[in-house]
């Protein structure tokens, strides 16, 4: 086995592995760029918050045009509270259908508020996110990060929670959420 031919054979055998494995590396460090992992699957934590099943805390928050919204005002309809940042690309991704939701359902009393996370953004990013997508919804302005911090302890943005009509938090969704998922989950809520 200590044959010339056979130590050949076992170097070039070794040589193919190795190219193998850095290969495969190579494969998972591209994909891990392409496909990061805010685009993964959907963490929906319905089940494992403290704060499913319970009253949604109320706030108070300034909006764009300096006038101050609390989510009490909207008792007794589905509110859906969407925690994002200009700077998000998950965010980016997801608003359009945001704005479409809001737009097929606001005349059923469904509510969208929009809890920028401005304390980690800039409000001139902020503005000009909200024209860009054309958002009819009121946009809040977490400045001190209050709201997403403390009273709400948001994980990651995007988060959305969803508010049934007598208040209570029916589903936390942290990630990405597809228009299709969105309009499941309004439709529990809207109920």
């Amino acid at each position: 086995m200590n044959s010339p031919v056979s130590r050949t054979w076992l170097q070039k055998w070794t040589m193919y592995v190795m190219l193998a494995v850095i290969v495969v590396v190579i494969g998972v460090i591209v994909t891990l760029a392409v496909f990061p992992r805010e685009h993964g699957p959907q963490q929906n934590v319905a089940g494992s918050s403290p704060l499913v099943g319970k009253p949604a805390p109320n706030f108070t928050l300034p909006t764009l045009d300096g006038t101050e919204v609390s989510l009490s005002q909207f008792r007794g309809q589905p509110v859906m509270i969407n925690f994002w940042a200009s700077w998000c690309p998950s965010c980016r991704e997801e608003m359009p259908e945001m704005v479409r939701l809001y737009e097929s359902h606001k005349s059923e009393g469904f509510m969208i508020l929009g809890v920028n996370l401005t304390f980690s953004d800039s409000l001139p990013d902020v503005q000009a996110f909200a024209s860009e997508f054309n958002i009819t919804f009121p946009v809040l302005l977490d400045e001190d990060g209050t709201v997403t911090e403390k009273l709400y302890r948001i994980p990651g943005i995007p988060t959305i929670i969803f508010v049934n009509r007598d208040g209570t938090i029916e589903r936390i969704q942290v990630g990405l959420i597809t228009g299709k998922q969105m309009d499941q989950f309004v439709a529990e809520i809207l109920k």
